[in-house]
């Protein structure tokens, strides 16, 4: 999910980002606690994106693409990393 959300437009990435952080949230699948833990910091810090440049100007904890590009990129990083333990 976290490569398409990169895929996506950023218009069309709220609603699979929302689907994302509802699957980490209440899945309980998960057993490793180091996944679940990178898991639950992404979808902690995609709380702060915000793809309306007007908005996140108003609140100085608000990110937009480049950002939310770089979360990602890491959050994959480290769990790729996690996986190959």
């Amino acid at each position: 999910m976290l490569h398409a959300i990169l895929e996506l437009q950023h218009s069309k990435r709220a609603k699979l980002i929302k689907q994302f952080q509802e699957e980490v949230w209440y899945d309980e699948a998960t057993q490793d606690e180091k996944l679940n833990e990178i898991l639950s910091e992404i979808a902690h810090d995609l709380d702060f994106y915000e793809p309306d440049e007007e908005e996140r100007n108003k609140e100085p904890s608000f990110y937009g693409d480049d950002r939310l590009t770089l979360e990602i990129k890491s959050a994959i990083q480290k769990l790729s990393q996690q996986i190959q333990k």
